[in-house]
């Protein structure tokens, strides 16, 4: 007579079927969280893009309305600069008025004729630099700016720069 045959797995067989599990659910999870790490720093990066950008085109938009840089209020030169413009309110309305672009609470922010401040970027981002130099030609005034954000925490902690250099188109003779 034969031997009836056993239902059922191994013990050998559950051992090795357990740890293959274990090895494929260990790299499962790895590629996830590296999917997921990196899809943080790419929106970290993409937000502090965007918001590097959106400064620099506002300050340059003012600065290339602007007449002159008023040295009295400008702080230059620093890496925590003071621009100071004379300018006007809009390409629109040529009502004189004064614009002040600052670091304050940690973010480049604009004051225009001793109003309210107006932040140029979110809040999750800082400002670690923002370095301002006038050039001056005998035919018009220049200046460059240096701007440097910061964003994220921890291993997504990124920080990245911004440069141009803008004439002040009211101040050719």
């Amino acid at each position: 007579m034969r031997a009836p045959k056993t239902a059922g797995l191994t013990f050998m067989e559950v051992i090795v079927y357990t740890a293959l599990l274990t090895v494929i659910s260990v790299y499962a999870i790895t590629v996830i969280l590296g999917m997921v790490t990196a899809f943080a720093k790419a929106k970290t990066l993409h937000r502090l893009t965007l918001d590097g950008e959106t400064a620099l085109e506002r300050i340059s938009r003012e600065v290339r309305l602007a007449s002159a840089v008023d040295d009295a209020s400008s702080v230059l030169g620093t890496n925590s600069s003071r621009l100071s413009l004379d300018t006007v309110k809009s390409e629109a309305d040529s009502t004189p008025a004064n614009k002040d672009f600052v670091v304050s609470g940690g973010r480049i922010a604009l004051q225009e004729d001793a109003g309210p401040i107006q932040y140029l970027i979110s809040p999750g981002a800082s400002t670690t630099a923002f370095l301002v130099t006038k050039i001056t030609t005998p035919r018009a005034q220049a200046v460059k700016i240096v701007l440097t954000l910061q964003a994220g925490s921890g291993q997504n902690l990124i920080s990245r720069s911004f440069y141009n250099t803008i004439i002040l188109r009211q101040s050719y003779p």
